[in-house]
């Protein structure tokens, strides 16, 4: 190996370490936590799933929630006045038919149910009371969509297999 080899090759490899100590302080000044943040990350994580797939495979964890602590029951009433067209389908009004569950967002065509589109957890115990639903893929405005429910299996993670369907569909919109 030439001289000129040797000085162009440990100039890739000093470059190479450079490089991973600049990146390396980048992802701890960005990534670092709040130096008054004490909870662990298990702690801090939401309630919340999305999912476009029919077997429940988690695929988002982004959600809308609010600290309120009474869930309203009733017989299951869901009222949607923003109809826009995005991530998320915001919820007007809402009773809730069970005490713990998820409510979503499916596909809604030519009165048939399609893919599960996001799920969020609501629970009276917890105090878990959603204000909109967290969508994997953005509505498409003049679609058709419906508000679903579902039972919990009681491990704060949606899975369609054990979180059974409730008959009932409790509203459809067509987005905007």
């Amino acid at each position: 190996m030439t001289d000129v080899q040797k000085e162009e090759s440990q100039k890739t490899v000093v470059s190479f370490v450079f490089g991973l100590l600049i990146g390396g302080l980048l992802v701890w000044a960005f990534m670092g936590g709040d130096k008054d943040d004490k909870k662990p990350m298990d702690e801090k994580k939401e309630d919340t799933a999305a999912t476009s797939t029919e077997d429940g495979k988690k695929a988002d964890d982004a959600a809308a929630e609010t600290p309120v602590t009474t869930l309203p029951m009733g017989d299951g009433k869901v009222v949607v006045n923003d109809k826009k067209a995005g991530r998320e389908v915001v919820l007007a009004e809402v009773s809730y038919p069970i005490e713990e569950g998820w409510i979503g967002v499916r596909e809604y065509n030519d009165g048939k149910l399609g893919y599960i589109n996001g799920v969020i957890r609501f629970s009276k115990a917890g105090g878990v009371v959603p204000t909109a639903i967290p969508l994997v893929t953005p509505t498409v405005a003049g679609r058709e969509y419906a508000v679903m429910m579902y039972t919990s299996g009681g491990d704060k993670s949606f899975n369609s297999a054990t979180d059974k369907q409730l008959d009932t569909v409790f509203t459809t919109f067509r987005a905007e």
